[in-house]
C-alpha cells in the first residue's frame, strides 16, 4: 500500500511539473486520469509480478503522447520539456533524499521513509515549483542556438569531472573512456554547429541592415514618380498645344516625336516598380541611374516576386554589384560600344539572371581567367568581383554561364546565373 502511495505521489509530481512547464494549469481529465492509470499499472505489475525492470522505460513515450494529445504535437517543445521534467523531478527527489542521507546517515531507506521523501518532493513540486515559472526555461531553450551551448557546456563539465576523477584515483575506468570520447565527438559537433548559427546570424543581420539602407531608396523612388504622376498634365497640355506652334504637319510630327522621346527616357527605369522585392528594386534602380550619367545606354527586363529562392537578398546584390561593375568597366575601355542589358527573371521556381554588355569577341579560356582572384587587365584586384560572384555560385548551388553572344551583328559578352542546368 505504502509504495502504491509511493508511485502516486511520484507519478503526480511527473503531470504537475509537465502542467507548470507549459503553463498550464493542472486538471484532472481523462488524458491525465489515463497516464496515472498507465503509470500505476506499469510500476505495480514491476514491483509485484517481477517484470524485468527495463520495461520502465514505457513510462517514457507514454508521457510523451500524453504531453501531444494534451498541449499539442510541437515536437521541439515536447522534447524539451520531456528533457526538463525528468531533470527537475529528479533533481527534487535527489534533494528530498539527501537531509536523510547525510543528517541521519540512512544508506537504506524503509517504505516509511521512502513516504516522507516522496511526499516531501510533491510538497516543493506542488507549492514552490510554480513560483519559479520554469514556463520560461522552456521558451529560453527553444532557441537552438542555447540548447548547443548547454549543451556544450554539460559536455565541459564531464570532461573536466573524467580528469579530476583520474588525477585523484589515477584510474581510468571503461565507462568513464567511453563517455569521455562521445563528449569529445559531441564538443566537435557543437561548435560546428555553433559556427553555423553565427554564420546564419550574421546573414540575417546584414540583410536586416540591407533592407534598412534600401528602405529610403525605394520610398524616395515611389516619391519621384509621384511627382512625376503630378506633372502628366502639364507634359499632355504640352503637346496638345504644339499645334499652335508650327506652321507644317511634319515639324509637328517631328517636335511631338522629341518630346515625347524625351518624357520615356526620363522615365524609362519606372517600370522597376511593377516588380517585387523593394531591396532589388531600388538597388538596380540606383545602379541604372548611375550608369544612365555615365552616358551608357541601358536597357532591361525584369520580372521578380519576392525572391524565395534559397540565396539571400543581400548576396544577390553582390551578385548584381559585380557584374554591373564588370559590365561598365568594359565598356569604358572598348571605343564606340556603349550598351548594357540586365535580365532577371524569377517564374515558380526558376530563377535567372544575366548581364551582357558589347564587346570584341574573347576567347572562351581568356574569360575564365577573368574569375581568377586578383586578375585583370586593368589595374589591381579587378578580379576579385568575379571570383567572389564564383564563390557564392558555388556556395549556394548556382549555375554560372559565360559565353559571347552575337546579335543584330554585334559580339555581346554575358554572365548568366541559374538556379537550373541551363541548355
Amino acid at each position: 500500500m505504502v509504495t502504491n502511495i509511493c508511485l502516486l505521489l511520484e507519478a503526480l509530481s511527473i503531470v504537475l511539473c509537465l502542467h507548470y512547464l507549459y503553463d498550464e494549469k493542472f486538471k484532472l481529465d481523462i488524458e491525465t486520469t489515463s497516464l496515472l492509470a498507465i503509470y500505476m499499472i506499469i510500476m505495480t505489475v514491476i514491483n509485484y509480478y517481477r517484470l524485468p525492470k527495463i520495461y520502465t522505460l514505457l513510462i517514457y513515450p507514454a508521457i510523451a503522447l500524453y504531453c501531444g494529445f494534451k498541449f499539442g504535437f510541437d515536437i521541439s517543445k515536447l522534447v524539451i520539456n520531456n528533457i526538463l521534467y525528468l531533470t527537475i523531478v529528479g533533481v527534487i527527489q535527489l534533494l528530498a533524499t539527501l537531509p536523510f542521507y547525510y543528517l541521519f546517515d540512512m544508506h537504506d531507506f524503509s517504505n516509511i521513509q521512502l513516504l516522507v521523501i516522496n511526499c516531501i518532493a510533491f510538497l516543493i513540486v506542488l507549492f514552490l515549483l510554480p513560483k519559479v515559472k520554469i514556463s520560461r526555461v522552456t521558451m529560453v531553450l527553444k532557441n537552438k542556438e542555447r540548447i548547443l551551448i548547454i549543451s556544450l557546456i554539460i559536455c565541459l563539465i564531464i570532461i573536466a569531472f573524467c580528469i579530476i576523477s583520474y588525477k585523484q584515483f589515477r584510474l581510468v575506468e571503461l565507462n568513464q573512456t567511453i563517455l569521455l570520447f562521445i563528449c569529445m565527438i559531441f564538443i566537435f559537433a557543437l561548435t560546428g554547429k555553433l559556427n553555423q548559427y553565427k554564420l546564419k546570424s550574421k546573414e540575417i543581420e546584414t540583410e536586416l541592415r540591407m533592407h534598412k539602407l534600401y528602405a529610403d531608396s525605394f520610398q524616395s523612388l515611389i516619391d519621384s514618380i509621384r511627382l512625376r504622376q503630378h506633372e502628366f498634365e502639364n507634359h499632355i497640355s504640352t503637346i496638345y498645344s504644339q499645334h499652335y506652334m508650327f506652321d507644317t504637319y511634319e515639324d509637328l510630327v517631328n517636335e511631338q516625336e522629341k518630346y515625347c522621346h524625351q518624357i520615356l527616357k526620363e522615365n524609362r527605369f519606372n517600370k522597376l516598380l511593377k516588380n517585387g522585392n523593394p531591396v532589388i528594386i531600388s538597388f538596380l534602380y540606383g545602379k541604372m541611374i548611375e550608369i544612365d550619367k555615365k552616358g551608357i545606354d541601358i536597357s532591361y527586363k525584369i520580372i521578380i516576386n519576392d525572391l524565395e529562392i534559397g540565396v539571400p537578398i543581400y548576396k544577390i546584390v553582390e551578385i548584381l554589384g559585380n557584374l554591373l561593375k564588370n559590365a561598365v568597366e568594359a565598356i569604358e575601355k572598348a571605343p564606340n560600344l556603349n550598351k548594357i542589358f540586365i535580365l532577371m527573371i524569377e517564374i515558380d521556381d526558376l530563377f535567372e539572371i544575366e548581364v551582357r554588355n558589347e564587346s570584341p569577341y574573347i576567347q572562351p579560356n581568356d574569360i575564365s581567367l577573368f574569375f581568377t582572384k586578383g586578375y585583370s587587365e586593368k589595374g589591381e584586384n579587378r578580379g576579385l568581383g568575379l571570383c567572389n560572384v564564383n564563390g557564392i555560385c558555388h556556395e549556394y548551388g548556382l549555375q554560372l554561364y559565360f559565353e559571347n553572344k552575337e546579335i543584330d551583328g554585334q559580339n555581346w559578352l554575358s554572365f548568366r546565373i541559374s538556379n537550373r542546368q541551363l541548355v
